[in-house]
């Protein structure tokens, strides 16, 4: 039995995905760990515990499924991005990981922004900074810690500390890197001026892999002997876990796009050239293929905060009763309008300040109508994203829905009408989990190709949610009234 092995290092925990030749997953594995909060605005984690939960997933996997360590052909990766691990010359870990949620590093965003402008900036890495960026986290650890920062012989993304585990090689690749804003994402290299401009040195850096279907090193005899698994497999790079659920999901062509409704939400569109909007409101990032790039709008509240309503306000966690319940309220939740900003927000404020709130309760309104505001102010940051996306005259047709939300069909109907364009799923599951996979195909030889692969394993459901017309023209009303709601208490946020 031939199975590729799909690696998804994830905030909250880790699935070892094994799939076979054919698209069928064979088996999955989770295990969760901590996120760390030593000091309130820090996040991180242990590099051991992706490690260790690695370990007990895949042997999960491996016994439920019936797989020999023999029948696993290639190892492949997924991410979480933007991450820092910082490694010693010797390859130990010096301290846990910053990873992307982390907020301490605000003065030192102030200071790459100062330093650079927004236009510079666009120009060198084609993407804003945020808290959480690697360059961000690198220079508060330069700053701070400068004791710490002296013994840094090696800083990776999260999915490559875990591949160095696998291999002992360090590398990296662009879908991964350009999130660190170090990467010159139009070059597809490390930027030597943001480099040179903030004084890191670039041997602290790993080697860049062109793509993420590119045998990165083989498994050691020390990894195979704690996986149970046999040395010598092929590893390749992998990569970041948006272009990964996008693979995972067939979207490799612009005029396609995906909006994912997770803990955060993604408006992710491939596009053909390293477009980035002026004004740095969205990430450009490259895509799997070389010659293929993505713009991205990121919402940091979508699931996060459909759940902080329904676990912390209602106390009720049956969320497929409460979107039921939810779907016979009318269209516009009866003039309930909800910002979702509890944690802040990205595309298009990029304000860390933003506030989540409700706008136009009165005595009449219930549960119900609240748990519909909720949705549909969630899906009006994702329109928002969207639109500042197809300023930059990027096409997209075909809008293909994933993420735990996607399962609630009130939610599809609304986001088909918010963004009037058809909305698709797919049949596959664990989306950034089989990315990886492919990609770990394709860099063994089961495909000779990304499209290949894709052709042949992603499957689309063939009746797509329909937008209906007078819904996309009352809700287009609705945004400009949510719009107006966020500016007139924009200065209040503060």
């Amino acid at each position: 039995m031939k199975i590729y092995l799909g690696i998804d290092l994830g905030t909250t925990g880790l699935k070892a995905v094994l799939v076979k030749p054919d698209g069928e997953i064979a088996a999955v594995g989770y295990r969760e760990y901590p996120v760390l909060v030593p000091s309130p605005g820090y996040a991180e984690q242990d590099p051991r515990d992706w490690w260790r939960a690695l370990v007990e997933a895949l042997g999960d996997a491996m016994r439920e499924s019936g797989t020999a360590p023999g029948d696993i052909c290639s190892i492949g990766f997924s991410g979480q991005m933007h991450g820092t691990v910082l490694l010693d010359d010797a390859g130990e870990i010096l301290t846990p990981a910053i990873i992307w949620c982390d907020q301490r590093s605000v003065s030192e965003v102030e200071l790459v922004k100062n330093t650079l402008g927004t236009e510079k900036l666009g120009e060198l890495t084609q993407n804003p900074i945020s808290t959480g960026f690697q360059l961000a986290s690198l220079l508060w650890v330069k700053t701070h810690r400068p004791e710490l920062y002296e013994k840094i012989g090696k800083v990776l993304l999260p999915k490559d500390y875990l591949r160095y585990r696998l291999t002992g090689e360090y590398g990296s690749e662009p879908t991964d890197a350009c999130s660190t804003l170090l990467l010159d994402c139009r070059e597809r290299s490390w930027s030597v001026e943001i480099l040179s401009t903030f004084d890191i040195k670039p041997a602290i850096l790993p080697q860049l892999g062109k793509t993420p279907m590119e045998v990165a090193g083989l498994l050691t005899q020390k990894a195979a002997g704690e996986l149970g698994l046999c040395p010598g497999i092929p590893v390749v790079y992998g990569g970041g876990d948006q272009p990964m659920q996008a693979i995972g999901n067939g979207i490799l062509n612009p005029g396609d796009a995906s909006v994912t409704l997770g803990t955060g939400g993604q408006v992710f569109v491939p596009s053909a050239a390293p477009s980035y909007d002026p004004a740095l409101r969205t990430h450009t990032f490259c895509h799997g293929p070389e010659d293929l790039w993505y713009v991205m709008g990121a919402t940091l509240n979508c699931c996060l905060a459909q759940n902080w309503f329904f676990d912390k306000v209602l106390g009720d966690r049956n969320f497929a009763e409460l979107h039921r319940r939810a779907a016979e309220v009318p269209v516009g939740a009866n003039g309930v309008i909800f910002l979702p900003y509890l944690t802040g927000e990205r595309t298009p404020h990029m304000n860390p300040m933003a506030k989540g709130m409700f706008f136009g309760l009165t005595l009449g309104h219930d549960r119900e109508v609240m748990s519909r505001a909720v949705v549909e102010g969630i899906s009006y940051a994702l329109r928002d994203a969207m639109a500042t996306i197809e300023n930059q005259n990027i096409p997209v047709n075909r809008i293909f829905l994933s993420g735990g939300g996607a399962k609630s069909p009130l939610w599809r109907q609304i986001l088909a009408d918010m963004l009037g364009r058809p909305a698709y799923t797919t049949t596959m599951r664990e989306e950034a989990g089989v990315g990886a996979a492919i990609c770990a195909m394709v860099g063994s030889g089961e495909y000779a190709t990304l499209d290949q692969a894709c052709e042949t394993l992603v499957r689309v459901k063939e009746e797509p949610v329909l937008p209906r017309e007078e819904m996309t023209a009352f809700y287009r009303e609705g945004l400009e009234a949510f719009r107006a709601i966020y500016r007139a208490n924009e200065a209040l946020f503060r």
